[in-house]
This record gives structure tokens, sequence and C-alpha cells, in this order.
């Protein structure tokens, strides 16, 4: 097959192989609430019919939303992104390209960021903790 054949096919395949996933990711999503809809249904229906109390409602069909990340998660990331900006950056100088290398210090702030945040939830949390006992 000819090379610029190739290089044109590249691209389209790309490009149709990732709306297919993000739309098989949210076709398996809406399958997976469907069913779990589905089977609440059927068991709140033969608790109604055999006159038991009806089970609660799962979480996952009132729509609760996702835990706040912990203290211990944005360390982690903070931990990790300043890391990789700090590598990125001399990577680049020792590369040649120097100006360049500005560029490896955003995620050196996004982790300083995420650092400083962690150290906010982790006074915070203690705080709470403190004022529960």
């Amino acid at each position: 097959m000819d090379p610029g054949v190739i290089a044109v096919f590249i691209p389209i395949v790309a490009v149709v192989m990732g709306i297919g996933i993000g739309m098989q990711a949210i076709w398996s999503e809406h399958k997976r609430k469907a069913q779990i809809l589905e089977q609440n249904h059927r068991e709140r229906m033969h608790a109604i019919e055999k006159g038991i109390e009806l089970p609660p409602l799962p979480a996952s069909l009132l729509g609760a939303m996702p835990a706040p990340p912990s203290a211990a998660k944005s360390l982690r990331n903070g931990i990790m992104l300043t890391l990789i900006g700090i590598l990125l950056f001399v990577a680049i100088v020792v590369a040649g390209g120097n100006r360049g290398a500005l560029f490896g210090l955003i995620p050196t702030c996004v982790g300083i960021a995420n650092l400083v945040y962690a150290a906010i939830q982790w006074k915070e949390e203690k705080e709470g903790r403190a004022g529960a006992k």
C-alpha cells in the first residue's frame, strides 16, 4: 500500500475510533443505569405485592454527587504534577530549548497549587475532627 494512502487513513481511523469509543462508553453507561433502574423497579413492585416495607433507593439512582477530593488525593496529585513539571523543564533545557522550557513550569505551578489546596484541606479536616470531639 502506498505510504501516502496510509498517511491519509491514520487520522481518519483515529477520529472514527475516538468517536466510536466515546459512543460505546455512553451507551454502556446508559444500559447499566437502565438495568439498575429496571431491577430496582422490579424489586419495589414485588415488595408492594407482598405488602412488605419498600427497600431504600440506591444512591446511584438518586444522582448522588461524588465525594469531594480528599487531602491525601490532592497531596498525591500535587507532588506528581510538581515533579512532572520540574522534570519537563529540566528535560527541555537539556535538549536545548531554553525558551520552550518555561512551559514545563505550568504543571509545576498547578502541582504547587494542589499542594497548597491539600494543606488547606488537611487543616480543615483536622479542625473538623477536633470540633467533633
